[in-house]
């Protein structure tokens, strides 16, 4: 071989490993994006849980699956009893001035529309009501709602998040348990005994509609019950990622038929998606039940909304991230142990699982009931349950502190724009840099903020300068 060849065979080789370079330069951001979205996620999900258990402190309970005002047909003048339980943390979440919105009487000064407090039907038109189209930021994962990356990282000069908010969407829902008897059912005024104890037996998760759950139901424990995971959402059903499939017959008894129909020819879907509503607290809009694997699909049965079997769901790999009721964030894998999905929910009668049994739907099943002597421990200490479970339980944090690593909040002094960010730095002394979870860089004023967002901000400002020097 001569040395023009040896040149040829360098060249070539060198052309070849810095095309590898390239090509895997791109994943590898992609990948520490994702990341970076599974951590904004969790934090998301952490803050969530400690408002609960803020809330729980407060008023002794947890707020119900759906409640708020009934009486009135009206969907104006009552939202017929349909609010979820991320209306009730509200306050718990930075988001006073919204709670007064929706707890105080509103009126639309355009239309000449008066709402009650609590205001209307949460499908009632955002533009007429518009607290309805003000879910707070801290409800959206960024994975199912990821960023431009032509918008990413961009700076604005304010508070406020571009839109205001995420709309209608919530990418967080409540944990319905293990049910599947008409676990969408929202219950008006009193029931008879028998009607009040089939309820009773077929709702065992955290949350359920007309009734509020303490944490001394939890008999399983607080690190034993799973609380709220993560769902791809979407106001209009979005194929393939985002859909509720309709109309299957005999879904109580039988919830592989879920699985099945999703396979079938001419099948029939609702025209909204999976966490349509954030203001909505019926499962099929903004709850889960631990019956399907997460990543399975949604359905109703011929019941219509009041009887669905809704899957926990993510844009993350192989799985979906859950907030326990303890506090803790633990990822879930698909495979994780989910039992027979062709046997029956727990149920009075014999067409279902007998009261007082174990959980069909096995690990999964579980741990989304709330006291049915089930724990994680047991269950993972007979053969092949639960192996994909992982018990590392990443993100951790103690209930009643936030976490201060992931930013802080941010009120402006005219506005009262708030913003959770983490503190970049203060430039040339008068202008505030901050960066929310999104990648968001906010630059403002200084004197913009009110005076303990001032002190705060100087005081960090310092401390870093004086660690560096050291």
């Amino acid at each position: 071989m001569n040395k023009h060849s040896v040149r040829v065979v360098d060249v070539v080789g060198i052309l070849v490993c810095t095309a590898l370079v390239l090509a895997l330069v791109p994943r590898s951001i992609l990948k520490r994006r994702s990341q970076a979205r599974s951590a904004a996620c969790m934090n998301n999900m952490k803050q969530i849980g400690i408002a609960f258990h803020n809330y729980h402190s407060a008023y002794k309970q947890l707020p119900a699956g759906t409640g708020g005002t009934t009486g009135n047909q009206d969907p104006a003048k009552s939202n017929q009893g349909f609010v979820g339980p991320l209306i009730g943390i509200l306050p718990f979440c930075e988001q006073q001035a919204l709670w007064e919105q929706i707890s105080n009487p509103y009126r639309n000064e355009q239309g000449g529309v008066e709402f009650p407090s609590m205001g209307p039907v949460p499908s009632y038109d955002a533009s007429k009501y518009e607290p309805w189209g003000k879910g707070p930021d801290v409800y959206r994962c960024p994975d199912v709602h990821p960023v431009d990356p032509q918008e990413a990282n961009r700076v604005i000069y304010s508070l406020e998040l571009p839109g205001g908010g995420i709309g209608a969407t919530a990418s967080y829902v409540a944990s319905y348990g293990d049910g599947t008897v008409l676990q969408g059912k929202v219950v008006a005024g009193q029931v008879d005994a028998e009607s009040a104890r089939r309820r009773q037996v077929s709702n065992r998760g955290a949350f359920m509609t007309s009734q509020s759950t303490k944490f001394r139901d939890f008999l399983d424990g607080l690190s034993n019950t799973v609380f709220f995971s993560e769902v791809v959402s979407s106001e209009l059903r979005k194929p393939g990622v985002s859909e509720i499939i309709r109309d299957v017959n005999g879904l109580d008894k039988n919830p592989s038929l879920c699985l099945r129909q999703a396979d079938a020819a001419g099948i029939q879907f609702w025209e909204f998606g999976r966490g349509a509503r954030w203001s909505d607290g019926r499962p099929v809009y903004s709850g889960f039940q631990t019956v399907l694997p997460p990543n399975s699909p949604s359905c109703t049965s011929e019941q219509g909304i009041d009887e669905p079997i809704v899957s926990a769901s993510s844009l993350h790999e192989r799985g979906v991230h859950v907030l326990m009721a303890d506090g803790a964030v633990v990822f879930i894998s698909d495979s994780i142990d989910a039992g027979d999905p062709t046997k029956p929910g727990i149920g009075i009668g014999p067409q279902y699982t007998q009261p007082g049994m174990r959980s069909p739907y096995g690990l999964w099943g579980a741990i989304g009931s709330r006291a049915a002597r089930e724990t994680i421990e047991e269950m993972l200490s007979e053969p092949d349950s639960g192996r994909n479970y992982q018990t590392t339980r990443p993100g951790r944090v103690s209930v009643g502190r936030v976490s201060r690593d992931k930013g802080v909040l941010w009120t402006d002094k005219n506005t009262k724009a708030k913003l959770t960010a983490e503190l970049i730095e203060i430039r040339d002394k008068k202008t505030v840099r901050l960066r929310h979870s999104s990648g968001t860089v906010h630059e403002v004023p200084l004197n913009s903020l009110i005076p303990a967002d001032i002190y705060r901000a100087i005081e960090i400002d310092l401390m870093r300068r004086a660690a560096s020097n050291k």
